[in-house]
């Protein structure tokens, strides 16, 4: 199983601000205040909350793997 992507256009206003779609501040939970950070990944940029982590529920099951293994067997020999 793939992760979707979705993807957004927004426009650099003449003050070099961006809007952040209601959808993505709903989904993120993003509030006026909050901090964000650019990453650069030398070709691109992607922007992300500042200080959120991912928890590893979130991640099981988004990405595809060659070959299949038990979470908590790996978790316990690292």
């Amino acid at each position: 199983m793939s992760v979707a992507l979705k993807v957004k256009s927004v426009k650099i206003s003449k003050g070099f601000q961006i809007t952040v779609p209601a959808e993505i501040r709903e989904k993120y939970g993003l509030k006026e205040g909050d901090e964000l950070v650019l990453v650069d990944l030398g070709t691109e940029v992607i922007i992300r909350p500042v200080g959120r982590k991912a928890k590893l529920v979130d991640l099981i099951g988004k990405f595809d793997t060659e070959s299949s293994f038990d979470s908590v067997k790996e978790h316990e020999r690292h």
